[in-house]
């Protein structure tokens, strides 16, 4: 604004200004005294001129529009990972129910207490199934009574947000679950709504108007991540199924720099709540379960759908430290109407991620694929656990590059009995592909030699004289143990290499080689099985991870056993 002084010292507006802020005035009450207030303001929260993402302000509308679809309704909740990973588009594409729609409603920063609020909303839309996102994220609590400024600051703004929008009948059983210091942001009458809309009226007029008069506007690009169209504009029903996605921070970046990447995020990060899921008595659970025993009460099939980070991350955390989202997964899996779909465990490629924890576009069409036959399964009454998943879908092809392999275990831990575990290998708790040059390789489930044990055995794959010397940049296998005994334990691994030269692979205990030094652990060539060791070191009763690097590619393994008896030998077929 332009200002001048008199020879008084006054100071005085220029004759425009003063003609705006009075038409500003004139027409803000105006509009305060109809009902005019919500439409003249509501697109321009949604465009971005008010708030600085109108996803924030959509939902009491998008619900709206699933409650009139009259088609079988999927609609997506949880936080900015399922944002980023559900592509409806693609799975209205992919879907064999005929004029099936899927609704992505994820938010930014939003975890179960913070969406709970549009359960009554939701459940009167009657949508068929929902997709509710429980990840490492979700479960973490807050002292009720102590101000913790990133949490509160969030809830205050979207609590206001949402309740502008909120009809008396939305005000649910969700109120009681809010702490006190939260439910003073939840207008339940018509003055504070109107008080509500009376902060957002002054800089809508002044939008409006700027965009009249100067032609200016403080709106952002319809391509914006934080960008909604209008209201049952052209492009409205399309992007409720198919948001504005950020554009990939990992794309095109070579394996070094998101190691790096990683290498400076994560060990802050692992220590933060969002990778310290609690089991129960926090406020998200007691969110997650009203949300859950309500959407069933109203004969709405609820999905537990669990979303993988970056298959590197989970490196960096403790073995156990993700407990407390697996005991929350278990505990509604018998509640009829649930099915419970954790990816979160299995391994996708790191080209299916934008960063961290959130998927890219290839990321997408793995979700896409890999969650819309459970869906359509769901919706034809059929049996879930039938359905069966290609490997394929898991595959990333880049044109002229490569196809990304993806690799994926069974989160399964192996016990210590009396100072000894046994295992197959091909049922392994968890995988990951090679890094660097050898980004091409990857364990695979084989059967194609004679003499091994059980299902089958795991080989590095493929066979080109990669040599990963003394790194653990090779495909890596995980098997995750629980020891009751301490002490110093051999791992025999049950190994065989193609003809011509013998090859390696390296051992060690959660993340730390045992096997430098040398050659790794080699086994000589020729195909035959034979037993080979190292010594590990478990220095702690409870939960480690025993991990396995391809050192050289080709090479195969079929059993593995610890024994902390130092006389221990296997026997030579295996057993």
């Amino acid at each position: 604004m332009s200002v001048t002084d008199d020879d008084n010292g006054v100071t005085h507006g220029s004759g425009s200004e003063l003609i705006l802020s009075c038409m500003v005035a004139l027409m803000t009450a105006i509009m305060l005294s109809t009902s005019a207030g919500p439409a003249i303001v509501k697109p321009l929260l949604l465009d971005g001129s008010l708030i600085s993402n109108g996803r924030f302000a959509f939902i009491y509308n998008a619900y709206e529009t699933v409650g009139e679809d009259e088609s079988p309704s999927v609609v997506g909740i949880g936080s900015s990972i399922m944002l980023a990973a559900m592509n409806g588009t693609c799975m209205q594409e992919e879907s064999a129910i005929e004029g099936a729609l899927f609704y992505n409603f994820a938010m930014s920063g939003g975890k179960p207490y913070s969406e709970m609020i549009q359960i009554p909303a939701l459940i009167e839309a009657k949508p068929d199934v929902v997709m509710l996102e429980i990840g490492p994220n979700s479960l973490y609590g807050w002292e009720s009574d102590v101000y913790q400024k990133g949490i509160h600051d969030y809830n205050e703004f979207r609590f206001q947000l949402m309740s502008m929008g909120m009809s008396q009948q939305h005000i649910g059983g969700w109120f009681d679950i809010l702490d006190n210091i939260d439910k003073q942001w939840i207008d339940t009458d018509s003055y504070g709504k109107n008080e509500a809309w009376r902060e957002y009226a002054r800089d809508a007029i002044e939008e409006l108007l700027n965009r009249e008069i100067d032609e200016m506007s403080n709106g952002l690009d319809t391509d914006s991540y934080y960008y909604v169209p209008p209201v049952n504009s052209q492009g409205w029903n399309s992007y409720l199924s198919e948001p504005n996605y950020h554009h990939s921070r990992y794309e095109g970046k070579s394996p070094e720099y998101i190691r790096d990447d990683l290498d400076n995020r994560m060990p802050s990060k692992a220590k933060q709540d969002v990778y310290n899921p609690l089991s129960n008595d926090t406020q998200n659970h007691q969110a997650l379960d009203y949300m859950i025993h309500e959407l069933l009460n109203a004969s709405i099939n609820v999905v537990l759908v669990g979303i993988p980070h970056h298959p590197w991350v989970n490196e960096y955390l403790e073995p156990g430290q993700l407990d407390g989202m697996n005991l929350t997964y278990d505990r509604y899996t018998s509640l009829d109407g649930v099915t419970p779909l954790q990816m979160y465990w299995e391994q996708w490629p790191s080209d299916a991620f934008d960063n961290r924890n959130h998927a890219d576009g290839d990321g997408r069409e793995i979700f896409c694929k890999r969650v819309t036959p459970v869906i359509d399964a769901i919706l034809n009454g059929g049996d879930v656990n039938s359905i069966v998943i290609e490997p394929s879908i898991y595959d990333i092809d880049k044109g002229n590059i490569a196809v990304l392999k993806a690799c994926y275990g069974s989160n399964q831990t192996f016990y210590e009995n009396g100072g000894l575990v046994e295992i197959q290998a091909e049922t392994y708790s968890d995988c990951l592909t090679g890094l660097w040059h050898a980004t091409d390789s990857v364990w695979q489930n084989q059967t194609e030699i004679f003499g091994y044990e059980d299902s089958g055995y795991v080989v590095a794959t493929p066979d080109v004289g990669v040599n990963m010397g003394d790194t653990t940049h090779g495909p890596r296998l995980g098997y995750n143990l629980s020891f009751s005994t301490i002490g110093t334990y051999n791992v025999w691994i049950r190994m065989s290499a193609p003809d011509g030269s013998g090859d390696s692979i390296h051992v060690g205990l959660n993340g730390d080689p045992t096997s430098y030094g040398g050659a790794g652990v080699t086994t000589s060539p020729h195909r035959e099985w034979n037993w080979e060791w190292a010594s590990i070191n478990v220095n702690s009763t409870g939960g480690h991870q025993l991990h396995i690097w391809m050192r050289e590619d080709g090479v195969r393994i079929d059993s593995v056993i610890l024994s902390n008896d130092e006389n221990f030998i296997p026997n030579e077929d295996g057993g």
